[in-house]
C-alpha cells in the first residue's frame, strides 16, 4: 500500500517529507512496528504514543502520524515522513480502512448501539444471518466470530481499536462472510475515539439509551448523540444497496435517532409502543427462556428463545427485524433464535443438578438490577439471592443505588469484590452495604459482606434451598478480576460457580 494513498483520507493533515513510499503495515503500539511501517502515535488513557516514536522509528517506520508536535524536538526522524494531524486517534480509522483495502465495503455491515443488551442482541443478529447461503462475522463485548469461528474477547473493550476493527472485516471478508455484527460503544462512535467511523454501516440497530457513560461523554445528550452518529453514518457509507435504521419505539430517545437516520428506511420494533412495525404478542416468560408471537409487515411469526427476561423479547425483537430487513424469512429467523443455546455471561444458567437456579449477569448497573431483579422475583419460588459487586475507580453514586435495589428485591444479598482496582475494596462493599440497609436489610441476617467473591460464591450455595434462585451479578463473560496495582486475578464467573457446585457433590455434565 502506498502512503499517499493511505494519507488521501486525511485531508488535513499535514505532511513533511515523500508521500510516495509503500507502506508494509501500520500500527499504533510500536512494539508491532514492521521495517517499512507506518507508526501512528495516540494519546491513551495510560500511556501517550508520542513517548515511543523513537522506538518505532528503531523498529523501522518509515511513516509517523502524530499530533503533538514538541515529540518530535529531541528526535532524528530521519527519512520518515512525517504527519500531523489534529487527532491521531481519530486518524487511525481512515488509515486502517485505506490499509486493508475497506473491507466495510466488500461486507453487509451491521452496527449494533444502546445502553444495554447490545451483546445479546448482536449475537442474535449473528445467528439469524447465518442462514441458507450466508455467512457472517461477529465483534462483541464478550465473542469474536468469522464464519463458523468463535472465539472470547479477551480484550475487556466493547469496541476494539479501528486497526483491530478493520483488520477483522477484511478477516471476514477474506473467510467468504457476506455479514459483519459489529457491537458499537459509545466510545467506539465518538468522533474523538472513532473506532468506527470508517466501517461503511448499512444496518443500525438501537436497543436503548439510558444515563450511562456520563464520566466520559458529560451530560446525556453528549452521550446520546455520540450513539446516534452510528446512525448517520448510514449517510455516508459508500456501500450500494439499501440502508436500514432499526430502532426500539418504546425508548424515549426513539425519535432523536429515527431523525439521526435521515433517508435511512425505518423499521421500529417494540414491547408496549402500539406504532412499532414488529410487535409481540401472547408473550410468555419462564425462567428458563421467552416465547411470543411477533406481528411484523411481512406476517406473523413464532419465537422462542432460551434465554430468559423480558427484555430479551426486545433482544429477540430486533435480531428479527434485521433479519425480515435483509429478506430472511420469519419462519427462518424464528428457527435461527430457537437454536441459539445463550450467550456467555448474559442471564446464563449454571445447572449441575443442584435444587436451586443459578444464573450468571454482566448487570452492573442500577437499571440493569431493576430489570433482572424485577424480572426474577416474580418466578422465584423460594428465596431470590444476589451476590454483587461495584467496580473501583468508576461512577461511586452508583453502589447505594445497586445495594438499595438489592436490598428491596431480594432475600439475601452477599456483596463481594467486583473490580477493586486501588480503591478500598472494603469501603466499596460498605459504600453498597448502606443502601442495602436503607432498603431495611440487616447485615448478618439479611446482608454479608464477603469480599473474596470465590468466597462469597461458597457460602451462598451452602445456604441456598430449593427453590431458590441465586443470581450471580457484574462479572459476566469477563476472564478476570483487577486488584490493586493492576494486578489481574484470572476470574471466569461460570467456571467458579461449577467448581463450587461440585465441591457441594453436583456433578452433572453440562446441558
Amino acid at each position: 500500500m502506498n502512503l499517499s494513498q493511505l494519507l488521501a483520507g486525511l485531508p488535513t493533515a499535514e505532511v513533511v517529507g515523500p508521500r510516495e513510499r509503500p507502506i508494509t503495515g501500520v500500527a499504533y503500539d510500536s512494539r508491532k512496528v514492521v521495517s517499512g511501517g507506518l507508526f501512528v502515535a495516540i494519546k491513551g488513557t495510560h500511556a501517550d504514543g508520542h513517548r515511543f516514536i523513537g522506538a518505532a522509528l528503531a523498529q523501522g517506520a518509515v511513516a509517523i502520524v502524530y499530533e503533538d508536535a514538541t515529540a518530535l524536538s529531541q528526535l532524528d526522524t530521519g527519512g520518515a515522513t512525517l504527519v500531523r494531524v489534529p487527532n491521531s486517534r481519530a486518524a487511525l480509522s481512515p488509515l486502517a480502512a485505506a490499509f486493508y483495502s475497506y473491507p466495510g465495503r466488500q461486507l453487509r455491515v451491521v452496527g449494533v448501539t444502546g445502553s444495554k443488551g447490545k451483546t445479546t442482541t448482536s449475537t442474535l443478529i449473528a445467528h439469524v444471518l447465518d442462514q441458507r447461503v450466508h455467512s457472517s462475522g461477529l465483534m462483541t463485548t464478550v465473542d469474536f466470530k468469522i464464519g463458523p469461528r468463535w472465539w472470547s474477547n479477551l480484550t475487556r473493550q466493547t469496541t476494539p481499536e479501528a486497526l483491530e476493527v478493520q483488520a477483522m472485516l477484511r478477516e471476514m471478508v477474506d473467510a467468504g462472510c457476506d455479514y459483519a455484527v459489529v457491537e458499537a460503544s459509545s466510545h467506539g462512535l465518538s468522533p474523538q475515539w472513532n473506532r468506527v467511523g470508517d466501517c461503511d454501516f448499512d444496518l443500525a440497530v438501537l436497543t436503548n439509551v439510558t444515563h450511562e457513560h456520563l464520566d466520559y461523554h458529560g451530560t446525556f445528550e453528549q452521550y446520546r448523540r455520540d450513539k446516534a452518529r452510528l446512525f448517520e453514518l448510514l449517510q455516508t457509507s459508500l456501500t450500494g444497496g439499501r440502508k436500514t435504521a432499526v430502532i426500539n419505539l418504546d425508548d424515549p430517545s426513539a425519535e432523536f435517532f429515527i431523525a439521526a437516520a435521515g433517508s435511512a428506511d425505518v423499521l421500529t420494533y417494540a414491547l408496549h409502543h402500539p406504532a412499532a412495525m414488529v410487535r409481540p404478542y401472547d408473550v410468555e416468560l419462564t425462567r428458563d427462556g421467552v416465547r411470543y408471537t411477533a406481528t411484523t409487515p411481512w406476517g406473523d411469526t413464532e419465537i422462542e428463545l432460551g434465554i430468559p427476561g423480558e427484555f430479551n423479547v426486545l433482544n429477540s425483537l430486533a435480531a428479527l427485524c434485521v433479519g425480515l430487513a435483509e429478506g430472511i424469512d420469519g419462519a427462518a429467523c424464528g428457527a435461527a433464535l430457537r437454536a441459539v443455546g445463550g450467550v456467555n455471561g448474559r442471564m446464563e444458567r449454571v445447572e449441575l443438578g443442584q435444587p436451586f437456579t443459578v444464573v450468571v449477569d454482566y448487570a452492573h448497573n442500577p437499571d440493569s438490577f431493576e430489570q433482572v431483579m424485577g424480572m426474577m422475583r416474580p418466578l422465584t419460588q423460594g428465596r431470590l439471592i444476589s451476590v454483587f459487586g461495584s467496580a473501583g475507580e468508576r461512577d461511586h453514586e452508583k453502589r447505594a443505588l445497586q445495594g438499595e435495589i438489592a436490598g428491596r428485591y431480594c432475600d439475601l444479598v452477599i456483596i463481594a469484590d467486583e473490580d477493586p482496582r486501588d480503591e478500598d475494596r472494603e469501603l466499596i462493599l460498605e459504600q453498597i452495604a448502606a443502601g442495602v440497609r436503607q432498603a431495611g436489610k440487616r447485615e448478618g441476617r439479611d446482608y454479608l459482606k464477603i469480599a473474596d467473591r470465590a468466597q462469597a460464591i461458597r457460602e451462598v450455595f451452602r445456604r441456598a434451598q430449593p427453590g431458590d434462585i441465586v443470581l450471580l451479578l457484574g462479572k459476566g463473560h469477563e476472564s478476570s478480576i483487577i486488584y490493586e496495582g493492576g494486578r489481574k486475578l484470572p476470574w471466569l464467573e461460570r467456571s467458579e460457580a461449577e467448581r463450587a457446585l461440585r465441591e457441594l457433590g453436583y456433578n452433572l455434565s453440562r446441558p
